[in-house]
């Protein structure tokens, strides 16, 4: 009995051991240990719950993620709804936000776009008036084009004649994607001085290297192009284009204290010859000649519109059938200018150009009378169609001659303008002195 007394005491003094070592070994705290542990009443608990293992790992584990999560950058109105609200709120450095932060991602279900949906991770820009955010696919527009050369995007349901997407200029050269520096300080049309120099190659590389069989060819070859450059005859216009040969004169400028010589150069009247005064002035007649003919021709064709409205009015009033020829005689003048113009001016023609109404000829309420009631007249045959193109025809052709008239008289004066810098750069003028 001493001995099993003895083998018994020294099994329970192991497991004390045992059970010392296992309260010894550290635990993490959790909040209700923390909590237990500050109350007087509660002596601070050694025992862990197994039911708060897994979610503890598994919080560790969503926290690492997002901690590890690359931030990918976004422009200002481009990327997603999910990007403007991460740049809002504020980064958390502790484990225990990141759940939070993954809820919130995976519950941003929108709607968004012209298709409703969620914001699934594709490329995204944010309209500019009604502030939502539209998918690049759905609204067909490219990533790159979306994030370089959009400055003010306004979605397709906010768009208006007044209100609509603003681009930038794209770079000049061909197929490049990004804006052009025309907002620094130093203006270009292209985005970077290596596309410049690009484009310069690639025109100068289309002009032939050497002249053709007999040099009969005038098309300017790489080396003379080159030599008109670095010569100085090239220059920007005065619409403010480039040109390879500049204006005769055109450096030659008033200065800008001489405001009586940017008065003459203004009034080209005061370089004008005799003959060149003479000729705008015969010029100037021609025209207004040409402009009374095209309004006898409006009134023409007013005449004729009020015709075979009357002949239609009767046909719908049981007076005629649509067989029945309906030429009015009043159209006799049409086509004949002179004749036209003495009915236009007529007390008659006058009472019908002011009321817009052709009526009876003999001021009575006659709804046919001064129209031809022949059934299938062959004289006045197809008589609307072939007096309606005959008269427009003649419009184009006034308006062709007046064109003409407009362009001799510019050459005039542009000629006279040059003659008078010509004569201001030789500086050949003539003072006299009295006394």
């Amino acid at each position: 009995m001493g001995g099993v007394d003895q083998a018994r005491f020294e099994l329970a003094e192991e497991d004390a051991r045992s059970d010392t070592v296992a309260d010894s070994t550290p635990h993490p705290p959790s909040d209700a240990h923390l909590s237990s542990s500050k109350s007087p009443s509660h002596p601070p608990s050694t025992s862990t719950e197994p039911s708060n293992m897994p979610s503890h790992t598994a919080a560790k584990k969503k926290g690492t993620a997002s901690a590890v999560k690359k931030n990918t950058k976004r422009t200002k109105n481009s990327g997603g709804p999910r990007a403007a609200k991460k740049s809002k709120s504020t980064p958390s450095s502790g484990s225990g936000q990141a759940p939070s932060e993954a809820a919130s991602e995976e519950s941003d279900n929108g709607p968004y776009c012209l298709c409703r949906g969620p914001d699934d991770h594709r490329w995204m820009i944010f309209c500019e008036h009604c502030e939502d955010w539209f998918h690049g696919e759905c609204i067909n527009m490219s990533k790159d084009i979306g994030e370089s050369l959009i400055e003010k995007f306004i979605c397709p349901n906010c768009t208006t004649d007044d209100l609509m997407t603003l681009y930038k200029k794209t770079c000049a050269l061909s197929g490049c994607r990004r804006a052009a520096r025309i907002a620094q300080e130093e203006q270009s049309v292209f985005c970077s001085n290596e596309h410049a120099q690009t484009w310069w190659e690639r025109m100068v590389a289309k002009l032939p290297k050497t002249k053709g069989k007999g040099g009969i060819n005038d098309q300017l070859v790489q080396e003379e192009f080159m030599a008109l450059l670095s010569s100085g005859l090239s220059g920007v216009d005065e619409e403010g284009l480039w040109r390879l040969i500049k204006t005769p004169f055109s450096d030659e400028k008033p200065k800008e204290q001489d405001k009586k010589e940017q008065d003459d150069e203004e009034d080209a009247s005061k370089h004008l010859s005799e003959e060149e005064k003479e000729f705008l002035e015969n010029a100037a007649a021609a025209r207004f000649h040409l402009a009374e003919e095209t309004v006898l021709c409006h009134k023409m064709v007013a005449l004729l519109d009020l015709a075979h409205s009357r002949r239609q009015a009767a046909i719908n009033a049981g007076h005629f059938k649509e067989d029945i020829c309906g030429y009015d005689q009043r159209l006799d003048t049409i086509s004949a200018r002179d004749s036209f113009a003495a009915f236009a001016k007529s007390p008659e023609g006058e009472a019908i150009f002011k009321a817009s109404k052709l009526g009876d000829p003999l001021g009575e309420d006659d709804d046919v009378r001064g129209m031809c009631e022949r059934k299938r007249c062959k004289i006045h045959s197809g008589w609307y169609k072939m007096l309606s193109l005959g008269i427009k025809y003649q419009i184009r052709e006034l308006a062709s001659q007046a064109g003409e008239v407009v362009e001799e008289e510019k050459v005039v004066r542009q000629a006279a303008k040059e003659r008078w810098r010509r004569k201001r750069s030789e500086k050949n003028w003539v003072e006299v002195l009295d006394g």
